[in-house]
């Protein structure tokens, strides 16, 4: 009888190898998974079942789900995570300098100054605030070169939001400067279309279009939802000294935009 020749992992059949992956809700596992070789990480295409996110904590650590491990990714020195973008983590350094980075393939893409873009605004630039919150967001099927919003809070609480194709700034359009009294607290990308959650209880579409040189550029914001008052549910106070606050963000589930309270 001819020796048995030994198997190398290599050689798992792609129905068992799915029967693994579909176990493996966390993205890093599917990443070491899909290191192993080749083969795997071909056929683990074919059956990567919807994997769960990590939450950011607020000193830039992550939170894996469903084990809570916590996970510290190596970033530039002086650069902070401010949000991120499927597998891209949005970080600034501290000169302002903004980046686009995939912690797995240590690939990098520059974004424009958005601190430089919010202080150009003339309303902004002698407001003497600072801004404190960036929030970027993309098309569901974004692409490091794709169009990229930014809503930028200030310690005022008053917002702007600009648009940009990177690596090039193509707009600094401010709310304010179109919309004086409406301050947006949540934006996203809802079938292709920008919409924005105002402090009004109002939901806005903003229209993109693109100039003779191909730079988009927003052209109008028009209110498509007035939800009302929306303040007559909201907590009574627990004690004296206490009062409630309301926050309220924009997120898609199932093909629908719900607004979260």
């Amino acid at each position: 009888m001819a020796a048995t020749q030994s198997l190398s992992w290599s050689d798992l059949p792609p129905d068992l190898l799915g029967l693994v992956i579909k176990n493996l809700p966390s993205t890093a596992d599917r990443v070491r998974l899909r290191a192993v070789c080749h083969p795997w990480r071909s056929n683990a295409l074919q059956f990567l079942p919807p994997r769960l996110p990590w939450l950011t904590l607020p000193d830039g650590a992550f939170l894996r789900i469903p084990d809570g491990e916590v996970i510290r990714m190596p970033l530039p020195d002086g650069a902070r995570c401010h949000a991120s973008i499927d597998n891209w983590l949005f970080l600034m350094q501290s000169n302002g300098e903004c980046s686009l980075v995939n912690p797995f393939s240590k690939a990098m893409v520059e974004l424009p100054k958005l601190a430089t873009v919010w202080s150009q605004d003339s309303s902004n630039a002698t407001s003497g605030l600072h801004p404190s919150l960036y929030k970027l967001v993309a098309p569901l099927d974004s692409s490091p070169d794709s169009l990229v919003a930014v809503l930028i809070l200030d310690e005022g609480n008053l917002s702007t939001v600009c648009i940009c194709q990177p690596p090039i700034v193509t707009d600094t359009s401010s709310t304010r400067a179109m919309h004086p009294m409406q301050v947006f607290h949540d934006v996203t990308f809802f079938n292709g279309k920008l919409h924005g959650l105002s402090s009004w209880n109002k939901l806005f579409v903003f229209d993109i279009d693109y100039d003779l040189s191909d730079k988009p550029k927003i052209s109008c914001i028009k209110c498509i939802i007035d939800y009302g008052e929306g303040l007559r549910d909201l907590p009574q106070p627990l004690s004296r000294g206490m009062v409630p606050m309301k926050k309220e963000y924009l997120v898609e589930c199932s093909g629908r935009l719900l607004k979260v309270r």
